[in-house]
């Protein structure tokens, strides 16, 4: 139920990934997110007409009488449209999708090599950029700090 370069293990809850530059990968998943997948499988011959055995991709849209892989262009449009409407009418593109998710990892982890394993990055600078916005809070901290000093000195 997935292309050649896509593995689903329901098992360990992770997809085996290939990435640009034909690089294998092995991403972990959420569990409940695995189950969403699972969820989808379970209806997706009924309602795309797509086939089941192991060469298929996984997400389809129905083309005539068959089905057919999302395209590019179609997984951004679904990217958009669904954001939009779970972000007070603000969309985002799987890019920012991407990013976002990277971002809050980092923050949740901490872990710099998690975070490479995750979005398949050899470098600790190309994954360095996510930790940005622990540097943009460090500033805020630092200026209310600062603030606060000032308002203290005032008060005396």
């Amino acid at each position: 139920m997935q292309s050649k370069a896509t593995r689903l293990d329901f098992e360990e809850k992770q997809i085996h990934v290939l990435r640009k530059g034909g690089k294998k990968d092995v991403v972990a998943v959420s569990p409940p997110y695995m189950q969403d997948i699972k969820d989808y499988l379970a209806v997706r011959s009924e309602r795309y007409r797509g086939s089941n055995d192991d060469t298929a991709y996984v997400f389809l849209t129905r083309v005539n009488d068959g089905a057919t892989p999302l395209s590019n262009r179609a997984i951004e449009a679904l990217v958009k449209k669904y954001t939009k409407a779970f972000k007070s009418n603000k969309s985002m593109s799987p890019h920012k999708l991407r990013h976002t998710y990277g971002t809050n990892l980092m923050e949740q982890s901490g872990d710099i090599h998690l975070l490479m394993t995750q979005l398949g990055h050899t470098s600790t600078t190309t994954a360095a950029l996510y930790t940005i916005p622990e540097q943009e809070k460090a500033k805020k901290a630092a200026k209310q700090l600062g603030e606060r000093r000032v308002n203290f000195r005032e008060k005396d």
